[in-house]
């Protein structure tokens, strides 16, 4: 069978064990009460036996498929540039659980919403979000953050290059009025006019981006926010403690292979203040919340000539 054929018919099985999750213990259950109640009425041996077959069988898939859906085993994709943006995140979010593990790590929408807990904290903590406030986060995925932040402002807009991912997204956030998701084509905000926004955002997705994009992103953020608009980008601390062990333990692992397009890049402070300065931002600092390096600017009134925006 060919390899994408294998990957759909695994899918296609994985997807139904996710969305009956309980039928295989209660399946597991009942043929355990069918053995009991056999053994009691004394049946002929041969039927006994059988149903202790089934019943081991049904035991073994039960627990194979309780340890598969603990983790997720991605395609390395190798095929695929890095800056292949869709191309990569589509393939990753064939379905709704798979494209939540490609988003956060996490596969049940319970576990989603509880994810984004600290990343919600962060944003209100360091921006100061207003309910009449419009809302731009730059690679918004599945929607974790903007399901959590949209019934806190007025507007909610969320950009993504994946289709799957935007797919998905408007399903989990379709409860919601003042949301909006946008497909982009390139890197940038082309869609959006000069001055449109009160807050642009992006968190848990510079690291997949190649470090030119990461500057387009936050040079284009600066463009479509209004005067006094704020700014807020994060990666993993590659100065920090954490950042570096996982930094120096993905180099060691991947040495002797090509490494996948979505193998994440980590950023520092200087990295990240850089491309905020350079854009024209006013207050530019740097926090550090372990793992992450977060960094937040607002963009002045005038621009560098004295003329008002």
């Amino acid at each position: 069978m060919p390899i994408l054929g294998k990957l759909s018919l695994r899918n296609a099985a994985s997807s139904l064990i996710r969305k009956h999750r309980y039928f295989l213990p209660a399946a597991t259950l009942a043929v355990a009460c069918v053995l009991a109640v056999s053994v009691v009425g004394r049946m002929h041996s041969f039927l006994v036996l059988g149903i202790a077959g089934v019943l081991v069988l049904s035991s073994y898939v039960w627990g194979y498929s309780s340890h598969a859906m603990k983790g997720v085993r991605w395609p390395l994709l190798t095929h695929l540039h890095r800056r292949q943006y869709a191309e990569v995140w589509d393939t990753l979010a064939v379905s709704p659980w798979r494209a939540r593990a490609a988003a956060c790590g996490r596969q049940m929408e319970s576990e989603v919403r509880h994810s984004a807990a600290e990343p919600l904290k962060n944003l209100l903590e360091l921006l100061s979000i207003k309910s009449h406030e419009e809302v731009l986060e730059i690679g918004c995925g599945v929607g974790r953050i903007g399901r959590e932040l949209a019934p806190r402002c007025r507007t909610w807009t969320g950009v993504d290059m994946s289709a799957n991912m935007l797919a998905y997204a408007s399903e989990r956030l379709r409860d919601l009025e003042n949301v909006k998701l946008v497909r982009t084509t390139a890197c940038g905000l082309a869609e959006f006019a000069s001055g449109s926004f009160d807050v642009v955002y992006s968190t848990n997705m510079f690291a997949h981006l190649d470090e030119m994009d990461r500057w387009r992103y936050v040079a284009e953020g600066f463009r479509v926010l209004r005067p006094n608009g704020r700014l807020f980008i994060d990666n993993v601390d590659l100065e920090s403690d954490g950042g570096w062990a996982a930094f120096a333990e993905g180099a060691k692992s991947s040495q002797e292979m090509e490494r996948p397009p979505y193998q994440p890049r980590y950023s520092s402070a200087a990295e990240l203040t850089t491309y905020a300065l350079r854009a024209g931002f006013d207050l530019v600092q740097s926090h550090r919340r372990p793992p992450l390096v977060i960094v937040t600017g607002i963009k002045p009134n005038r621009t560098p000539n004295g003329i008002r925006y």
